[in-house]
């Protein structure tokens, strides 16, 4: 579970910001929450804002922190060059991008892990073990030079390598260590934006649907909830001996009923963008739900129905679906769900850009509204968010000038 997300200087954000997952006081939708002996948390947060705010920048800080601590292999490494991906904005500064996470892992401890990275070489680390309201340092880095309270062995380690990555690898049975990584390397991130990563997700079957009945007719039951007239899967060919004796591709049909009462198979491709998109989203709804794990997704509402969308944030909301207390993190522009009956104030987001493009991300909770400035008055749980979003009232919407196109006669 994710607590909090802490990122700087990376792309258009230049300074501190932090996406928090810890409750506020509120006492509105308390099943929202995920109640635990150290506190309460929430289950989804939306993030909200213009084209270019820093949404998807939010998302992508995260995604670059996953890759750097589990990609080692050298061949890899010149595509995770931070110059090369262009995620130094204020590179004048010469100021390293700064991540931290604050995590309570699967063995119920709390971790708080982080690093300084300037141009592919690694400033600072660090792993500290939260215990009662204080943190005891697992190991602190700068530079090359590593500090293990516990353990006095010396590293030889790479100044662009994460000694997180290292050391999980060198001494796997280490449990603080692998309860960080194996976090890492369960949290996912869609770009559901990037039309490569859409292709990826709409080639990708599992091979599940064949080898895994309870797997197929949850599958099932999943699409049938948004289409009705959906009966049925079919596969071709109808196992893993064969498709392995093939050509490893499997081939998808959904079965329809028609209007004569007949049953059709329908080639997958002539579904809608919005049947094939949750059905390869599946497994990782599925994962999260089930496993408790974190799922970052950027425009999630790409494509889907508002009362889709809708749909997919209740599955994370309600206990009886979200067995395993999985997180939602996604960007959207969906407005509908903007709401006081969906969501709880502290898990609404706003991503803004100011006049210099430098992007900050604020929540509806702590907002101060700018009409009462003085007297720190805050969004009251009964105000119509989406309108009050939607007329600038929050801020974090697209400012539109006139344009004119002058045509020659």
């Amino acid at each position: 579970m994710l607590i909090r997300f802490s990122f700087k200087n990376f792309k258009s954000f230049k300074d501190e910001n932090c996406l928090d997952m810890e409750a506020t006081s509120l006492k509105e939708h308390e099943y929202n929450l995920i109640e635990t002996d150290n506190g309460n948390f929430l289950k989804v947060a939306a993030i909200y804002g213009a084209n270019a705010s820093g949404k998807t920048n939010v998302l992508q800080a995260f995604d670059y922190m996953k890759t750097r601590i589990l990609v080692s292999n050298d061949a890899i490494k010149p595509y995770l060059a931070t110059d090369n991906e262009n995620c130094y904005s204020f590179m004048i500064n010469e100021e390293p991008i700064a991540l931290e996470v604050e995590i309570f892992a699967k063995n119920n401890k709390i971790y708080k892990y982080g690093f300084e990275i300037l141009k592919d070489k690694i400033i600072s680390e660090w792993l500290y073990l939260k215990k009662k309201n204080t943190y005891s340092v697992i190991f602190e880095r700068q530079n090359k030079e590593i500090n293990m309270p516990k353990n006095k062995e010396k590293f030889n380690v790479d100044e662009s390598t994460l000694f997180l990555n290292l050391y999980s690898k060198l001494h796997s049975s280490d449990e603080d260590f692998a309860s960080v990584y194996l976090w890492f390397m369960n949290t996912n991130y869609l770009d559901l934006g990037d039309p490569e990563f859409e292709t990826f997700i709409n080639d990708r079957v599992s091979g599940s649907i064949l080898n895994d009945k309870n797997y197929k007719n949850e599958l099932l039951k999943f699409i049938k909830a948004f289409d009705s007239g959906i009966e049925g899967i079919k596969t071709t060919p109808e196992s893993i001996e064969q498709v392995k004796n093939g050509d490893g591709e499997i081939k998808v049909e959904l079965i329809h009923r028609g209007e004569d009462n007949k049953l059709r198979a329908l080639p997958f491709e002539l579904e809608s963008n919005g049947t094939v998109k949750m059905f390869h989203l599946f497994d990782f709804f599925m994962d999260a739900l089930k496993y408790g794990t974190v799922l970052f997704v950027d425009e999630l509402d790409a494509k889907l129905h508002p009362l889709l969308t809708r749909y997919i944030i209740n599955l994370f909301h309600n206990s009886e679906t979200n067995i395993g207390n999985g997180q939602l993190i996604y960007s959207t522009h969906d407005t509908v769900n903007l709401n006081k009956d969906t969501f709880r104030r502290d898990e609404i987001w706003f991503a803004e850009k100011n006049r210099d493009g430098i992007s900050e991300i604020y929540a509806l909770s702590d907002y101060i509204l700018e009409d009462d400035k003085s007297s720190g008055k805050k969004v009251r749980n009964d105000a119509t968010y989406n309108k009050d979003y939607l007329t600038g009232r929050y801020g974090a919407i697209p400012v539109l000038e006139e344009f004119e196109i002058n045509y020659e006669k």
